[in-house]
C-alpha cells in the first residue's frame, strides 16, 4: 500500500512552541511570548521584540552581544540542543550547533551520533522565515567538520574496523565447509550520493547512514544491487546470477519465467560498507533549479493532483532559483563479501568493479556523482583460509 508523504512545517508541528520553559535570567529556552518582550529570553534583546539579537548573559558566551542570537531546537531536544547564530555587518555572519543546558553550552563534537543529528533535528527559520533551506546550515557544517562522528575521539572507527576484521578471521577458520571472504576498497572517484531519496525528519537529509554508528555507509543491499546491475551490463547468464546472489532476479524482455528452483539465497553475502580509517570526507553540496515552480507543478507524483491538471505553471527565467543543498561523500569504504565459493566471489568482485565503472552507485550519476573503482584490501590475504 502506497503512504502518501507530506511535506511537515515545524511551525505547526510543534504548535510553534516546543520544550521552552523560562530558562535562567538572561538565558536561552523562553517561550514565544518571552521571545518577542522585553527580558533577555529566547531570541529577543533586552527591550526589543523580534528575532533579531541574541540574549544578555546566555550561556553561549556572547554577554550582551546583539549580534548574537539563538535558536532552541523543536521538540524535546531543544532542551539540550540549539543553534548559536552571530551576524556581522561587514562579511557573512556564522552558524553553529551546541549543546549544553543552563549556563552550561559549547559547540556540538565528534561524539554526537549522525542519525540524532540529521534526521530528529529541526529549527525555526533562521533569517526570520524567508529561506527555510538555511537550517540545514548548522547541520551540514557539523557533518563535514565532524565527518558525520568519524573523527570520535575514543577511536571507535577503528576499533570498529577491527572487531569486523577479527569476525571475518573466526568465521572463515570455524564451520564445517570451506569458507572464504573477499575484501574490498570501494574507491570513490569524486563524489558519491548515496540514501539520496531517503527523506528523515522535518529537513528531510537524505543520506544513508549506519543503522549503529551513523557514519556514512552503504548497505549491503546497494551492494547488491549493483553488483547484479554489473552482471546484466556484461551479459552474465541468469543462471550464473541467482547462484551468487539468490533468485529470482529481474528479467530482460524476452527472458522467460523464473522457475521453482530459483526460489534460493545466493552463495555470496554482503556486509554494510564501513568507511575505511577516517578516509571518508564529507561534502556539503548545493542543486539549484532555476524553474522550481514548473517542476512542482507539473509533477504527477506531487501531492496535490488537482493542481497539476488545473493550473500548471510554465517554465521561465522570472522564476527564483531555490537552492537544495545536500550532503555527499568521498574516499574510501571498506566492502566485505562472505561465501562457501570462492568463484561466485571472484565473480561478484568483477560485477561491482563492472557497475562502478559503467552506472555508479546512488544518485546524481549524471553529473559526475557515484562511480568508483573496487579494489583489492591490503588485508584481504590475512582473512582467506
Amino acid at each position: 500500500m502506497l503512504v502518501e508523504r507530506r511535506k511537515v512545517n515545524p511551525h505547526t508541528l510543534f504548535g510553534s512552541k516546543g520544550p521552552r520553559a523560562q530558562g535562567p535570567a538572561g538565558g536561552v529556552g523562553g517561550g514565544r511570548g518571552a521571545e518577542r518582550g522585553s527580558s533577555g529570553a529566547g531570541r529577543g534583546s533586552g527591550g526589543n521584540s523580534g528575532r533579531g539579537s541574541g540574549a544578555s548573559g546566555t550561556g553561549g558566551g556572547s554577554g550582551s552581544d546583539p549580534r548574537v542570537s539563538f535558536y532552541p531546537a523543536n521538540g524535546p531536544l531543544g532542551k539540550a540542543l540549539r543553534v548559536r547564530r552571530k551576524t556581522r555587518s561587514e562579511e557573512k555572519g556564522s552558524v553553529t550547533l551546541e549543546f549544553g543546558s543552563g549556563s552550561e553550552w559549547k559547540s556540538l563534537g565528534t561524539q554526537a551520533n549522525a542519525l540524532i543529528v540529521l534526521r530528529r533535528l529541526s529549527f525555526e527559520p533562521l533569517d526570520g522565515g524567508t529561506n527555510d533551506w538555511k537550517n540545514h546550515e548548522p547541520l551540514h557544517a557539523w557533518a563535514t567538520r565532524s565527518r558525520l562522528g568519524q573523527r570520535h575521539t575514543d577511536g571507535l572507527l577503528d576499533q570498529t574496523l577491527e572487531r569486523r576484521r577479527s569476525f571475518l578471521e573466526r568465521w572463515v577458520t570455524s564451520g564445517a565447509r570451506r569458507r572464504h571472504v573477499r575484501r574490498l576498497l570501494l574507491r570513490v572517484e569524486w563524489r558519491m550520493v548515496s540514501g539520496h531519496g531517503l527523506q528523515f525528519g522535518v529537513l528531510d537529509n537524505g543520506l544513508a547512514l549506519h543503522g549503529t554508528y551513523g557514519w556514512p555507509t552503504l548497505p549491503g543491499s546497494t551492494l547488491k544491487g549493483l553488483a547484479s546491475a554489473g552482471a546484466h551490463s556484461r551479459g552474465v547468464e541468469t543462471e550464473a546470477v541467482v547462484r551468487a546472489l539468490g533468485g529470482p532476479r529481474p528479467r530482460s524482455k524476452g527472458e522467460p519465467r523464473p522457475s521453482r528452483e530459483e526460489h534460493r539465497r545466493g552463495s555470496v553475502c554482503f556486509l554494510d560498507a564501513l568507511p575505511d580509517h577516517s578516509t571518508v570526507k564529507v561534502h556539503d553540496d548545493v542543486i539549484t533549479p532555476h524553474q522550481h515552480p514548473y517542476y512542482t507543478s507539473t509533477d504527477t507524483r506531487g501531492r496535490d493532483t488537482a493542481q497539476v491538471v488545473q493550473k500548471p505553471s510554465f517554465p521561465g527565467e522570472h522564476h527564483n532559483p531555490v537552492p537544495l543543498p545536500f550532503l555527499s561523500i568521498s574516499g574510501d569504504l571498506r566492502v566485505d563479501l562472505m561465501g562457501d565459493d570462492e568463484e561466485d566471489l571472484d565473480a561478484v568482485v568483477e560485477w561491482l568493479g563492472e557497475a562502478g565503472e559503467e552506472f555508479g552507485g546512488g544518485g546524481r550519476t549524471t553529473a559526475g556523482y557515484g562511480y568508483f573503482e573496487c579494489l583489492q584490501s591490503d588485508d584481504e590475504n590475512e582473512d582467506r583460509a
